[in-house]
């Protein structure tokens, strides 16, 4: 089935894309770039992570445009399963910001190409085309992203947290909830849950008071 649909691409010179946004106002953005390049098909739309994966799995496309935050099923889950069934298709991630240490953790797991919402339609052109050729893509800001990380991860054996990761764990360490946070930093509950739950992982923490105190002995907060 594979080999078809890269000999159908070859033959039509077609790339089928999925879109996962979870943003609306950026998501029909997307697809206007998308729609207004004779050489993408769109061929699906999913507003939530779970929803993309049942679309990766039924339509079998050539790139995934995945947004910042998927409820159901976060990017790095997302990421993962399709690593795991062996799906095919090749996964875009466009983020809110700059986040070094997810970026770096979804390249490991096999991300092929970060943008940031603040991309040019030229360059979201540009990546998906890279992505569906089987090449990496990273927008300057992304690449700065991972050096600085590796760099990090080379020279100091704590965990790394993204400047997103400190500031929300400062927030859990002062006793604000999860809905506090999410109002105060204008994320989606969801999307500060996904960020709580990467923390407690590199700080192999299960809940918030282990939380607090791991990072305080590490060095993390004050």
């Amino acid at each position: 089935m594979l080999a078809d649909r890269e000999m159908d691409r070859t033959t039509t010179g077609t790339i089928r894309v999925v879109l996962a946004i979870g943003q609306p106002l950026f998501g029909d953005a997307v697809e206007r770039v998308i729609r207004q390049c004779s050489t993408f098909q769109l061929v699906g739309h999913a507003e939530d992570g779970g929803t993309a994966l049942e679309l990766l799995r039924d339509l079998e496309p050539d790139v995934a445009v995945l947004g910042p935050s998927l409820d159901g099923l976060d990017r790095h889950r997302l990421q993962r399963l399709v690593g795991i069934e062996g799906l095919a298709t090749r996964l875009l991630y466009v983020g809110d910001d700059v986040d070094q240490a997810g970026t770096y953790d979804l390249i490991e797991e096999g991300a092929a190409g970060f943008l940031t919402k603040s991309t040019s339609p030229e360059q979201l052109r540009e990546a998906i085309l890279a992505v569906a050729a089987g090449r990496d893509f990273l927008c300057s800001e992304m690449l700065a992203a991972v050096t600085s990380e590796i760099r990090l991860r080379k020279s100091d054996d704590r965990p790394i947290l993204s400047p997103r990761e400190r500031e929300i764990l400062d927030r859990i360490a002062a006793g604000e909830s999860v809905p506090t946070i999410a109002r105060a930093i204008h994320l989606s509950v969801s999307t500060v849950k996904t960020h709580v739950h990467h923390l407690y992982e590199k700080l192999d923490v299960s809940d918030r008071a282990a939380a607090v105190a791991v990072a305080m002995r590490r060095g993390l907060i004050a």
